[in-house]
């Protein structure tokens, strides 16, 4: 698709990720990118039913008000396909028994918090079914943040693995994941001359 030449990465105030085109070159938003690449992998988890779960040493109580609580109840076996272990445990309460292999521990009632606070903004916003909502959620909560430095070979992986996407362009909620600038663009720009 693109013709990535031999060029070490240089990644620019640890937001973007800067390569080598033959024809110009390619600025990659790093954490839209990463969206991308574990928002189709968990597509593809969800297609294969490869349910990875790291259980927690200690389980741990999530609270949450009723309508929360109701929506939880409504889209838990969705979250659980994802590789959560969530159950429910009286009115407004569950317990986190493991979550996805790879998802960062700490401040499970946040991350739940923040997944249902995502998923019911994009509800109307977004038109992809359910699944579909959940993993993009879930990895926009995991990818890679702006701010994040990374070296040369975790660089190198981002590319590899975003242009093995189906669809490499875009994040699902519509944000683009890179954008490119030709020779010619650049020469025109060194070509302006201020009078």
């Amino acid at each position: 698709m693109f013709d990535l030449v031999s060029f070490e990465p240089v990644q620019v105030h640890q937001k973007y990720i800067l390569t080598q085109l033959q024809s110009g070159i390619i600025l990659i938003d790093q954490h839209a990118a990463h969206v991308r690449i574990l928002f189709e992998k968990n597509i593809q988890r969800l297609a294969l039913r490869k349910r990875e779960t790291q259980q927690q040493l200690f389980p741990v109580n999530i609270n949450l008000n009723a309508a929360d609580a109701l929506l939880l109840k409504s889209i838990l076996p969705e979250i659980n396909a994802f590789g959560f272990d969530i159950q429910e445990f009286g009115q407004n309460s569950f317990v986190l028994h493991g979550s996805p292999s790879g998802l960062k521990i700490g401040n499970e009632q946040q991350m739940i918090e923040s997944l249902l606070s995502q998923y019911k903004a994009n509800l109307e916003k977004l038109n992809i079914d359910k699944r579909s909502q959940l993993a993009y959620h879930l990895a926009s909560h995991t990818a890679i943040r702006q701010g994040e430095k990374l070296d040369k070979s975790e660089m190198q992986a981002l590319i590899d693995e975003l242009f093995a996407c189906e669809v490499p362009y875009l994040t699902p909620g519509g944000r683009l994941t890179f954008i490119t600038f030709g020779l010619r663009d650049l020469e025109q720009q060194f070509e302006n001359k201020i009078n």
